[in-house]
């Protein structure tokens, strides 16, 4: 889920940065990056907005290509048809332009099903020698689909919204990059099941607000031949910073998936069969989460509960793979319209399986970290 003030926000959605290339003479590359914007919710303009945001931000110098599929809310009125549509940001007459390419029918785009058709139609229709995908829309991580009212499993298009492993299964290649611009989608969980999908992830433990990510300075860090990752990361966390109040509201990670497996080993040392419920104060351990909830724990937290003997060498397994992390002093939840302190943060947070769950615990045991770490599910 990605969280709306409805107030607070509203003279807030257009941003404006600097262009900050990566070196004094970047060297762009042949990319097609694709940016799928499942806003067909709550989320009203934000396609417009995201669009005229990324046309700002597009040089003539960049040799890739910018694809955007919208799924835009539904009209309360006569205005606009909201159907889903394709559009190309290019570079003619001197200027940058989003071009309408196709209107597609109405579909459901949060079935995995649409969201791969797309996928492979972008790829299939515009090939390049990488790609890189940013996904904008609610989500809650790795949770199973309808667990949560709101907010909803990633992908969300009016009462429908798509599993994480359905989401994974759906991406044809393997991606450069995958920003993931909505809620909880930093979590172990959703890291591992997307381990082998691309080289870096970039995403967020806690609720993100809009208007989330800075999309106006996102293709002068991802075109260039080395995508700098961590600058996208840090302009949304600098840009949040900034702001005062419950606003000043910001959690992100970028992870380097090739070195993911170290920690995940000894995550797996740490935690097979450990009934963490029984173990630790779970009111201790850091939370991240919508209202009172007690789904996303922070990871590192938790291990040093568990074998505090053990946190130093986790951590810097950690921070192998979590090349960069940054957190305002507290973050924001919707559940409570309340304001909490951030006191402990290892960029990623996990679920501690618990009695009082039992439908997620089932659910629980068919995620691919689940089944490599092994940890105790209660029956």
């Amino acid at each position: 889920m990605r969280i709306i003030f409805f107030i607070a926000i509203i003279g807030i959605c257009s941003l404006f940065g600097c262009h900050d290339p990566a070196s004094e003479n970047p060297v762009y590359t042949d990319r097609t990056i694709i940016v799928y914007l499942g806003v067909d919710n709550n989320f009203t303009g934000e396609d417009r907005e995201k669009i005229e945001s990324l046309t700002q931000g597009w040089d003539k110098n960049f040799q890739g290509r910018l694809l955007i599929y919208a799924d835009p809310q539904k009209p309360l009125t006569g205005s606009g048809d909201g159907l889903p549509y394709l559009t190309e940001v290019v570079w003619e007459e001197g200027r940058a332009v989003a071009k309408r390419l196709k209107q597609y029918p109405e579909q459901n785009s949060a079935s995995p099903k649409v969201f791969r058709q797309v996928l492979e139609e972008i790829i299939g229709n515009y090939p390049a020698a990488s790609y890189g995908l940013i996904v904008l829309s609610h989500a809650s991580g790795w949770l199973p689909s309808g667990t949560l009212a709101s907010p909803r499993t990633i992908i969300n298009d009016g009462e429908k919204d798509m599993e994480l492993w359905d989401f994974a299964e759906a991406i044809p290649v393997k991606m450069d990059f995958i920003v993931l611009d909505a809620c909880f989608m930093a979590g172990a969980e959703v890291v591992y099941e997307l381990k082998d999908k691309t080289d870096y992830l970039i995403s967020s433990p806690a609720e993100v607000l809009v208007p989330g990510f800075v999309y106006r300075n996102m293709m002068a860090h991802l075109m260039l031949e080395q995508p700098d990752v961590v600058a996208v990361a840090r302009d949304f966390y600098d840009y949040f910073n900034r702001q005062s109040g419950s606003m000043r509201s910001a959690t992100v990670s970028v992870f380097k998936m090739s070195a993911l497996e170290p920690w995940v080993a000894l995550s797996r040392t740490l935690l097979e069969n450990i009934n963490g419920e029984q173990q630790v104060d779970l009111e201790q351990i850091q939370r991240f989460g919508y209202g009172k909830n007690k789904l996303y724990f922070d990871l590192g937290d938790y291990i040093k509960a568990l074998h505090p003997e053990r946190f130093d060498e986790f951590t810097k397994m950690v921070n192998d793979c979590v090349i960069y992390k940054a957190h305002t002093p507290g973050y924001y939840s919707a559940g409570t319209y309340s304001y909490s302190a951030i006191e402990a943060y290892s960029g990623l947070t996990i679920y501690i399986p618990q009695t009082e769950f039992p439908y997620i615990n089932s659910v629980y045991r068919r995620l691919k970290w689940t089944q490599r770490v092994n940890p105790y599910i209660p029956q």
